[in-house]
């Protein structure tokens, strides 16, 4: 009895736990970022955009239409789009440092220390751009198909 009412709690608000629980792994995801990217900050900010995106669509019944032919191809390409833009926002945010420069500092002609200098770059940024095409290209093709599979 237990489970049968915790299946049906589930079934009925599980796009507000999705999209909720999202929310707070992309606070999460913000609040750890870190200079350089980490592990964990690129973690939460991916299973948070997805979690929210997929909780959006569930909310406004994406996932609840016939699930026939084209209809189910538009629900797929809409949901496999949102996981290529989480994958791009997580993959540019990690930076990888290229050189490390020391540069004197001098005032008034008196040596005042050494700063450093630090020249960097994104090494998954190809990622992030195949990945950021891909979402629009399947957020495109999802909607036309959904558009498309609507109107007949």
């Amino acid at each position: 009895m237990a489970i049968y009412l915790l299946k049906e709690y589930l079934v009925e608000y599980a796009s507000s736990i999705l999209f909720f629980s999202g929310l707070l792994l992309l606070v999460a995801g913000v609040l750890l970022l870190e200079t350089f990217g980490s592990i964990l900050s690129a973690g939460s900010l991916f299973f948070g955009i997805v979690f929210v995106a997929w909780g959006l669509l569930m909310r406004l019944g994406f996932f609840y239409m016939k699930l026939r032919s084209l209809d189910g191809l538009g629900t797929i390409l809409l949901s496999v789009s949102f996981v290529f833009l989480a994958l791009s926002m997580a993959s540019i945010t990690f930076l990888g440092v290229k050189h490390v420069y020391l540069a004197s500092t001098f005032i008034r002609g008196t040596f005042g220390g050494y700063y450093t200098i630090l020249d960097t770059y994104r090494p998954y940024a190809w990622l992030a751009m195949i990945s950021l095409w891909a979402f629009i290209i399947s957020l495109l093709a999802g909607m036309i198909v959904k558009i498309y599979s609507g109107r007949r």
